[in-house]
Order: structure tokens, then C-alpha cells, then sequence
């Protein structure tokens, strides 16, 4: 006598077959990873031949062991401590903050994972690291200077980050330093509002959904061998095809949020668009023209020049455009699109401290 299963059960059974296999594959992969130990950094980037093998892996792992929130808008969990990145109580990059002084000059470094130091060998090569200790060497003037890079921020996420935490800081100078994700990021997730909400039961529910699937490696992985698969010819091909049809009306958010940040009458601000690769005037290594192409670098570059164009029209007493901070330099700079190591940090910083040193000395 055959025993009849209701469709219910039938479904029940199925979803818990797909989780059971889904969780093998997920212990699986985690294992691959502790024996293999690989990540983004020691596969052919030139730009980290110098570190060892060790120190590359200690900056990936610390990097993707970080601890987030989402709501009302993507933050780090305070006090997080590991070989290369330090997170304090106030959930910034780097040293706890000193109690305000007005003896003290305060400024707030605002960007995301390239000023946060993606790829960093630590606190002090950071772009913000690099600035403290040229401030500390050069000045007599009392400086502090805090991280407060967000990884995959964009500007509205900054507006949002100064107007609801920072200010409360009592800042001397914001420096906003973006642009990249502005051009890669949805237009959706742009108009994001700014308007801070209560944290409710679904919001926090959501939130340890969309950070648990973040942390799991088995959709990381198939991504992957989509994408970067050597049977596709990864190398030669675009990848990521920018959308340049909803670029005007990106540009419009950026400068309602950048002009609304310069506006502000309780700090200074300085508004800096950032360089991408290909941005500056320099001969690229071949690791550098294999993501320029992967990344759709030719239609990526030609949307910076319209951020480019409409910087120089912000109602912003201060503005800097970094895009061609690398031209000339020779060598490796950037490990993928837009990200930098030490090296490419310290450029930057060095720019950055001329434009900032001569009006707070």
C-alpha cells in the first residue's frame, strides 16, 4: 500500500533538502578556505609584491572578519580589534578620540573602504593615518584627525553619517573624500532618505538576514566562478558594465548632498572627488589595464569627468579634484578599480596635508 505525501510535506521536505545541502557546501567551502588560505590580495596584484604572503592574507581575513550594521544606515561595530585594523568605541578606524578641547583642531576624514584603507597593512597607512603623522611631524598646531570611512559608503550615506553622528563630534573641518561609489551604486540606493529612523523588529531581523548572507562564503564563491571563470576568458572582457543612462541624475543627488554638507554652518568642509584607475595621466602596469578593461574603465573614467566638471560648479567655498593625484607616478598603484595600497595612500595624504596645512597653521 504506497503512502500518499501531501504537496505541503512534499515542499517542507524540499526546502529542508536545499538548506542541508546548502549548509555541507557552506562547511565545505570554510574548509577550503582554512587550508588554502586565499583571498583577493595574493592573487596577481602587483601592487602587494612586496608584502609577504602572511601579511596579505592577515589584511584580507581582518577585513572580511569586520563586524556591520545596516539601519538607518551601514555603520561598524565599535570596539573591534585585530592585527591590522583597530575599531574604537566610536566606531571609528584607529585610536579612541580624545576628549574635545578647543585647543585642539578636529578634523573628520568622510569617505568609504579608501579612506576606511581597504587593502592597508594598518591603521597608520590609512589615507587619515598617513595625514595624523604629517600633521604630528611638520605643525605646531594640535590636530586630530579621525577615519570615519564607511566601506560601500556613497554620498548620501556620508550626508546621513555627518548630519545624525559626526556633528555631535563638534568638527573643526569635514573633508568628504568620493566619488566612486557614486558612479557604481545604484540610483535607488542613492535617493535613500536621509532621515534617521528608530531601529524596529523587522529592521534589526533584516539586518542579521542581509549581514549573515553577506558572510556566506558559498554565494561569494559561485559569484566567483561566474564572473572569473578562466573558461570565459576573464581577463579580456568587461565585467562590470557601467549604466551610464542613469549617470545626470546620480550627478544631481551627489551635488544636492555635497552642497548640502558645504552648507552647513557648524563646521568647515572641504569636498575632494577621488581618482580611479585609468583617471590620471600614467602608464598602467598590465594587472592595472586587466581591471581597467574587467571594469569597464573608458565609460567609468568618462562619467568622472562629468563629477569632474560639476565639482568645480558646487556652491562650496572649498573643493580639490584628486582624479589626476597619480599623474606621472611609475608602478603599481591600484590593486582593483579604485582601491589603493600604502603607497597610493601616502600620495594622497601628501596632497592633501599641502592643501590643508597652510590655513590651519
Amino acid at each position: 500500500m504506497s503512502v500518499q505525501i501531501s504537496y505541503k510535506k512534499q515542499i517542507l521536505f524540499g526546502l529542508i533538502f536545499v538548506i542541508l545541502i546548502l549548509f555541507v557546501l557552506e562547511l565545505i567551502i570554510h574548509a577550503y578556505d582554512f587550508f588554502t588560505k586565499t583571498c583577493k590580495f595574493t592573487k596577481n596584484a602587483d601592487a602587494f609584491e612586496h608584502l609577504d604572503l602572511q601579511t596579505k592574507l592577515q589584511i584580507c581575513y581582518d577585513f572580511q572578519d569586520l563586524n556591520w550594521g545596516l539601519v538607518p544606515y551601514p555603520y561598524l561595530e565599535p570596539n573591534q580589534h585585530m592585527p591590522t585594523i583597530n575599531i574604537n568605541s566610536d566606531a571609528f578606524r584607529g585610536k579612541e578620540i580624545q576628549p574635545h578641547s578647543n585647543e585642539k583642531f578636529r578634523i573628520f576624514i568622510v569617505g568609504a573602504s579608501t579612506i576606511f584603507g581597504s587593502g592597508s597593512t594598518s591603521d597608520e597607512t590609512t589615507i587619515p593615518g598617513y595625514l595624523q603623522q604629517m600633521f604630528d611631524n611638520s605643525t605646531n598646531v594640535n590636530v586630530e584627525i579621525i577615519n570615519a570611512g564607511i566601506p560601500g559608503a556613497h554620498s548620501t550615506n556620508e550626508l546621513n553619517l555627518i548630519k545624525n553622528k559626526l556633528i555631535n563630534y563638534k568638527p573643526d573641518l569635514i573633508v568628504v573624500y568620493d566619488g566612486w561609489n557614486d558612479l557604481r551604486d545604484s540610483l535607488s540606493s542613492l535617493k535613500q532618505t536621509s532621515t534617521v529612523k528608530n531601529s524596529t523588529l523587522f529592521d534589526d531581523i533584516t539586518d542579521t538576514i542581509w549581514y549573515s548572507i553577506s558572510k556566506y562564503r558559498t554565494i561569494q564563491v559561485i559569484q566567483k566562478f561566474t564572473y572569473y571563470s578562466q573558461d570565459t576568458d576573464w581577463e579580456h572582457r568587461v565585467i562590470y558594465e557601467h549604466n551610464y543612462d542613469e549617470i545626470h541624475e546620480k550627478i544631481k543627488i551627489w551635488e544636492s548632498n555635497m552642497n548640502e554638507i558645504c552648507n552647513s554652518s557648524d563646521f568647515q568642509s572641504l569636498i575632494i572627488l577621488q581618482p580611479i584607475s585609468g583617471s590620471s595621466n600614467r602608464t598602467s602596469t598590465e594587472f592595472e589595464s586587466m581591471k581597467y578593461l574587467q571594469n569597464d574603465g573608458k565609460n567609468m573614467n568618462n562619467s568622472l569627468n562629468l563629477y569632474s566638471e560639476k565639482l568645480q560648479k558646487l556652491n562650496c567655498k572649498n573643493t580639490a579634484d584628486f582624479t589626476n593625484v597619480f599623474d606621472n607616478v611609475d608602478g603599481p598603484i591600484f590593486y582593483d578599480e579604485g582601491h589603493v595600497t600604502d603607497r597610493g595612500n601616502l600620495i594622497i595624504a601628501k596632497k592633501l596635508f599641502e592643501l590643508l596645512a597652510t590655513n590651519i597653521s
